[in-house]
């Protein structure tokens, strides 16, 4: 898939690889119900739905009952992988098996880069 390509899912079928501060998911919603926007799409593994970044986002398009986010995918080999915490040095295999069976990671333990999209959302009314 072309990582310029914006996909629209639902945020049901996106599987966590952290856990997630409750705190922050409230900031998010507010900044999206402020807003009236999505402005950053939430960056998925190709094969599994793993979420690479976005996992607050994904919490917060729960919470506010959203039947689709925005998303865009990658092949994990083209996104670089590196780790926020010194003690955790995660590998991609261990990513993505630690995804498919929902043991997650600390909060801000995975640190993927990839290149950033120009993308927004003006109207909620797309993802309810």
């Amino acid at each position: 898939m072309n990582t310029d390509e914006i996909r629209l899912i639902s945020p049901l079928d996106l599987r966590p690889t952290e856990e997630i501060s409750l705190g922050r998911v409230r900031e998010v919603i507010a900044m999206i119900v402020a807003r009236q926007a999505w402005t950053q799409p939430i960056c998925l593994e190709r094969t599994t739905l793993a979420i690479l970044d976005g996992h607050h986002r994904h919490a917060a398009a729960i919470q506010l009952g959203l039947r689709r986010v925005p998303v865009r995918v990658f092949a994990y080999e083209a996104v670089e992988l590196a780790s926020w915490r010194a003690e955790i040095h995660p590998t991609r295999d261990e990513v993505l098996r630690r995804a498919r069976a929902g043991e997650l990671y600390p909060p801000k333990t995975t640190r993927h880069s990839f290149e950033q999209s120009n993308f927004r959302i003006d109207s909620l009314q797309v993802l309810i």
